[in-house]
C-alpha cells in the first residue's frame, strides 16, 4: 500500500508538472516597453529595440503626418479561424499558424478575401489602430502616390533623371533616366547591406538623424545632401537589378520638383484620403523636414489591407478608381527577367524566380502575385486571382533570413489553398 501511494504522489506530482508547463506555455508573453529593450533615436531601427520602436516611431523621431481626411470604421469581416492551421516555418517544421506568428516576431497579421478579413492577430501589444513602421513598403507606396504625374504628363519615364533634378548632375544619377530609377535599374557606389555598420544603407540612416552617429561620417547632412554625394557603380545602368533604398528618395525628388508638392502631400492627395482609413499614417523625416520615402511609413494593419486591396482590384477601392489600371497591369507583367538574374538576388530561395517593376517585387506565379516588401519582415502581399491580400506587421531579429523569408511566401500559399477549398 506504501509503495502504491507513493507512485500515485508521484504521478499526481508529475501530472500538475506537466499541467504547469503547458499552462506556462500558453501564457502570452507581455509586450516590450521602451525600458525593457533601452529603444533610443541611435537604436530605433534595430533589434531588440524594434520590439518597442516599430509601434512608436513617432516617439523617437521626426516625421510628417498623412492625414487619411475621409475615416472609416475598417473592413467588413467574415471570420475564420486559421489558428490551427498547419504551415511549415522556416526551419522546415510542420507548425500551427499561430506558433509560425509567435516565432517570427509578428506583430499584426491580417488576410483579407473578395475585400473582407477573414484573419486578424495581433502580439507585442500592437492592436488594429497601432501604427507599425513598415520600411520599404514604403517604396511601393511612394511609386503608387506618383503615378498620377507620369498619367498626367508631369513626368516623362524615358526621360533623364537631371531634367527634374538638375542637383543631381555630378551624382550617379546623372545619366539614369526616371524608369531606371523605379526599377532599381542604377549602377550606383552604394552598399544596400543591412548588417554591416558602415554599409552604405547604414550610413544613410545616420544622414538623415535614424542611427547612432559615426565619427567617421559627416552625419545628419540630410537625404538630399547623401544623395548628391553617392557615385556611379562600375557597371552600366539598366544591365543588373541593383536593388538601393536611395533610389526611391530620387524618385521622390523627381516627383516633388514636377509638382510642387511635398512627399507626403503626394501620399496623403493621391493615395491615402481615397482609402476611408481607420486612422492617419505618418511618415519619418530627416532633421531638414525630408519625408524618408525610401522605408519610412508608419501604417495601420488595416489600412495597408485596404491599400493592397486597389492593387488585387485593377486599381480601385469599391466603385473608385484610386490608381491607373495599366499601372496595376504593367506591374504585373514584371520587370527584366535579365537584369534581376544578373543580380544576387535571384541566388536567393526567398526570391528565385521574381523580378521587380515600379518598386514592386514581382513573384511570376500562375496567380500573378506581386508584394511590397520590407526588412525586419513586413509584407503586403497581393494575389489579384484568389483575390486574396495578406498584412504582416513584425519586429524581427534580423533583417534578411532567406529561409523565414521564402517560409512566408509558403506560409501565404498554405492560406489562400485553405480558403480556395472552402
Amino acid at each position: 500500500m506504501k509503495k502504491a501511494f507513493g507512485a500515485s504522489i508521484f504521478s499526481i506530482t508529475i501530472l500538475m508538472s506537466l499541467h504547469n508547463n503547458v499552462a506556462l506555455a500558453n501564457v502570452v508573453q507581455p509586450p516590450e516597453t521602451r525600458q525593457s529593450v533601452k529603444a533610443n533615436a541611435g537604436n530605433g531601427f534595430y533589434y531588440p529595440a524594434n520590439r518597442w520602436a516599430y509601434q512608436h516611431m513617432q516617439q523617437l523621431y521626426p516625421s510628417a503626418n498623412i492625414d487619411g481626411q475621409h475615416y472609416s470604421t475598417g473592413l467588413p469581416k467574415t471570420p475564420q479561424n486559421l489558428d490551427d492551421l498547419i504551415v511549415k516555418d522556416g526551419k522546415g517544421n510542420h507548425v500551427k499558424l499561430t506558433q509560425y506568428l509567435a516565432e517570427t516576431y509578428t506583430d499584426a497579421f491580417i488576410v483579407v478575401k473578395n475585400d473582407k478579413i477573414i484573419y486578424e492577430k495581433y502580439l507585442n501589444g500592437q492592436n488594429n489602430r497601432s501604427r507599425h513602421q513598415m520600411m520599404s513598403v514604403t517604396k511601393s507606396i511612394s511609386s503608387t502616390a506618383i503615378q498620377p504625374l507620369i498619367d498626367e504628363g508631369k513626368i516623362d519615364p524615358n526621360a533623364k533623371v537631371t531634367q527634374y533634378v538638375p542637383e543631381l548632375a555630378d551624382s550617379a544619377w546623372a545619366d539614369a533616366t526616371v524608369q531606371q530609377v523605379r526599377d532599381m535599374l542604377v549602377s550606383l557606389d552604394y552598399t544596400e547591406n543591412y548588417d554591416d555598420p558602415k554599409s552604405g544603407f547604414n550610413n544613410y540612416l545616420r544622414a538623415m538623424g535614424f542611427a547612432a552617429p559615426d565619427a567617421e561620417q559627416n552625419d545628419t547632412i540630410g537625404i538630399h545632401k547623401f544623395l548628391q554625394g553617392i557615385k556611379k557603380g562600375k557597371g552600366e545602368h539598366g544591365k543588373i537589378f541593383n536593388y538601393a533604398t536611395p533610389n526611391t528618395d530620387v524618385l521622390c525628388w523627381i516627383a516633388q520638383k514636377a509638382s510642387g508638392k511635398s512627399a507626403e502631400t503626394l501620399i496623403d492627395q493621391n493615395l491615402w484620403s481615397k482609402l476611408s482609413t481607420i486612422r492617419d499614417a505618418y511618415i519619418l523625416v530627416d532633421r531638414q523636414g525630408q519625408a524618408f520615402c525610401g522605408a519610412g511609413s508608419n501604417s495601420t494593419a488595416v489600412d495597408l489591407a485596404k491599400f493592397g486591396m486597389i492593387m488585387a482590384n485593377d486599381g480601385k477601392l469599391g466603385n473608385q478608381q484610386i490608381v491607373s489600371k495599366n499601372y496595376v497591369d504593367e506591374v504585373i507583367k514584371g520587370g527584366s527577367k535579365e537584369a534581376f538574374d544578373n543580380s544576387h538576388y535571384a541566388h536567393f530561395e526567398s526570391t528565385k524566380g521574381w523580378t521587380y517593376k515600379d518598386q514592386w517585387w514581382i513573384r511570376n506565379n500562375p496567380n500573378h502575385a506581386f508584394a511590397a516588401v520590407g526588412i525586419y519582415d513586413q509584407i503586403v502581399y497581393v494575389d489579384p486571382t484568389a483575390k486574396v491580400v495578406v498584412v504582416k506587421q513584425s519586429s524581427r531579429k534580423v533583417a534578411e533570413k532567406d529561409d523565414d523569408d521564402t517560409a512566408v511566401y509558403t506560409v501565404i500559399d498554405t492560406i489562400i489553398s485553405k480558403l480556395d477549398h472552402k
